[in-house]
């Protein structure tokens, strides 16, 4: 039997007070991926992401991290390299005073039949529930469709970022999330639409 078990790497204590969220995708969303990223010299922020983020936190957002990390599974890539490669990222973003509350992640491959494997809902239902809150005080951001379908039950508005899946622009495919409901270059971009109309929340 698969491990169930939803995974985590804390930012650091948990902030009760706040109640909105933006829930954000790792890989090719927040930084480069060369496939199976497994030392922490090659994580890069993307453009726009410390712009983006830096005023989504000013703006009173909790941001939380939701991967998909088969790697592991695979045996790509190890516990530790996973971790070190996690406290990098966290690194590089606190160097801009950003804060990320909580990094979740599904160490499953598709065949381990998990809850916790996007679009799989289980990375969601945990950070709802773990810092208590409504999928109306929530977005999500991701660079692929099961980036924003694994809250697409929740009702939780998606924000598709790059041009992993189409290009920015191009009439959405049957396949799109039906949660989706901006797509732009990067996530300064997916900011700017949050801001601009959280007035939903």
């Amino acid at each position: 039997m698969p491990d169930s078990s939803i995974h985590f790497q804390s930012g650091g204590p948990l902030h009760a007070r706040h109640r909105q969220a933006v829930l954000l995708d790792r890989d090719k969303t927040l930084n480069e991926d060369p496939g199976y990223l497994n030392d922490p010299e090659l994580v890069a922020l993307l453009p726009g992401v410390v712009q983006g983020l830096q005023k989504l936190q000013a703006a009173g957002f909790l941001l939380i991290i939701l991967s998909n990390q088969s790697g592991l599974g695979r045996g790509k890539i190890s516990p530790e390299q996973l971790f070190a490669v996690n406290q990098r990222l966290l690194e590089l973003l606190q160097r801009e005073f950003i804060r990320i509350e909580r990094i979740y992640y599904c160490p499953h491959t598709d065949d381990d039949g998990c809850n916790c494997r996007k679009p799989a809902p289980g990375l969601v239902q945990a950070a709802l529930e773990d810092f208590q809150l409504e999928p109306q005080n929530c977005w999500i951001a991701g660079d692929r469709f099961r980036d924003l379908k694994c809250a697409e039950g929740a009702g939780i508005p998606g924000l598709l970022v790059g041009e992993e899946e189409i290009p920015v622009g191009a009439p959405l495919p049957l396949e799109a999330p039906a949660n989706l409901i901006f797509h732009g270059q990067d996530l300064h971009a997916a900011a700017d639409h949050i801001l601009k109309h959280r007035s939903h929340l």
